[in-house]
């Protein structure tokens, strides 16, 4: 683990890793503090319980994910290149040791109601709608969306269509979910 960065930081890093690539539920804590290289009061002293540091990790993955939405609408002159560099993003992420959407990972193995993840989850996700509305009423400034599109239901369709696709491969291992993502979502998504 990287010492420049300062307890917390490493303890975040160490469990959203750790997470991501084991699950939740079979990363402990005291793995956590061993790959933070800290000590086990100071990791008590950042996060009273594990699901105060699942919390912490999912923030910390959103505001990846809220990039990656930014940029790659920057990125796109209309809709049909912004929906193209979408799931090509996804492709570059999986990559990576891939076991689909961290945050409904972490959502799948957490008790609701002993803690506000929940809430913070139900949070994020009207974030994303809120985001995907902006971008979607700037596409439409820039004439790249017809007026009469529903900015909000448009956001909502490509946050199900996303992760209902990141959890069909989950299920099955196959890949054909996330190359059916795009012509799917163009299917669905007509807006024309």
């Amino acid at each position: 683990m990287n010492k420049k960065h300062g307890p917390r930081e490493r303890i975040i890093r160490a469990a959203t890793r750790l997470f991501y690539a084991q699950g939740v539920l079979s990363t402990g804590i005291n793995q956590i503090i061993a790959e933070s290289e800290i000590a086990k009061a100071t990791f008590y002293q950042h996060f009273p319980s594990k699901n105060d540091l699942i919390r912490e990790c999912i923030l910390h993955y959103n505001e990846y994910i809220i990039a990656v939405m930014i940029r790659t609408a920057s990125d796109s002159d209309t809709f049909s290149d912004f929906v193209s560099e979408w799931v090509t993003q996804l492709k570059k992420d999986m990559q990576l040791n891939y076991r689909g959407c961290p945050i409904a990972e972490a959502a799948f193995h957490v008790d609701y109601s002993a803690h506000d993840i929940g809430e913070t989850i139900s949070e994020i996700i009207d974030r994303w709608y809120t985001i995907l509305d902006g971008i979607f009423s700037t596409m439409k400034r820039q004439g790249q969306l017809a007026e009469r599109v529903d900015n909000r239901l448009l956001a909502q369709r490509m946050i199900h269509l996303h992760e209902g696709a990141l959890t069909m491969y989950r299920l099955t291992n196959d890949l054909k979910y996330i190359d059916d993502l795009e012509p799917f979502m163009a299917a669905v998504l007509d807006l024309g």
